[in-house]
């Protein structure tokens, strides 16, 4: 069985593990590692120490304070980020100055140049990672439902999400009622914003 729970402070190393995982590989092999060349030493462990730290701070976007856990017969098996819309710029601006040195290298450009992804009045689902013992048994399913409760709960209609324009994770997120909305840009990149109801009107 499936269950969801709010993040806490001892669960910022699996969600730093889970945003590397969903936002730094790329076909398995790491993005940062093919950008920068080889020999750039402990870049993964580099990227782990910051963004654990960033993780730990009750106001960052990355904040475990906007992480649920999802666990299965009472073992973590993934996680997801999700943000109230109106906390959004002010929450990335918070956590920018930390990780900025590192986003300019691997990307070569830094939030400042970055489209926003949500606004008040959306609930965005930032990150889904799921730990690969548990993929393809519902887990990111269930993750994604509960975005839609929360959102329902403090009374946000629009859930919202970001994907790659070939990513096959379309074919589930438009099973769940997503829909394409717009193209945005996220560092060089171009990805289909998706929306859907949280609850009818």
């Amino acid at each position: 069985m499936i269950t969801i729970r709010r993040a806490e402070i001892k669960d910022v190393a699996y969600i730093a593990e889970g945003i590397f995982n969903a936002f730094l590989l790329e076909d398995n092999a790491i993005v940062l590692e093919n950008r920068i060349g080889e020999g750039s030493i402990p870049l993964r462990e580099k990227w782990m120490e910051i963004l654990t730290g960033v993780c730990a701070q009750a106001d960052t976007h990355y904040s475990y304070t906007n992480t649920f856990i999802a666990e299965l017969d009472g073992e973590i098996a993934g996680m997801m980020i999700a943000v109230d819309g109106k906390n959004y710029r002010f929450q990335r601006e918070k956590m920018y100055p930390q990780l900025k040195g590192l986003f300019d290298v691997a990307f070569g450009k830094g939030w400042e140049d970055m489209e926003d992804e949500a606004k008040a009045g959306e609930y965005y689902i930032d990150s889904i990672s799921v730990s690969p013992m548990y993929r393809h048994r519902g887990v990111g399913t269930e993750l994604i439902e509960y975005a839609k409760q929360q959102a329902k709960a403090i009374g946000i209609k629009r859930v919202t999400l970001a994907v790659e324009p070939m990513n096959s994770a379309k074919i589930l997120y438009q099973e769940l009622g997503f829909r394409y909305h717009r193209s945005i840009t996220i560092f060089n990149e171009e990805y289909h914003l998706y929306v859907a109801d949280a609850y009818e009107k």
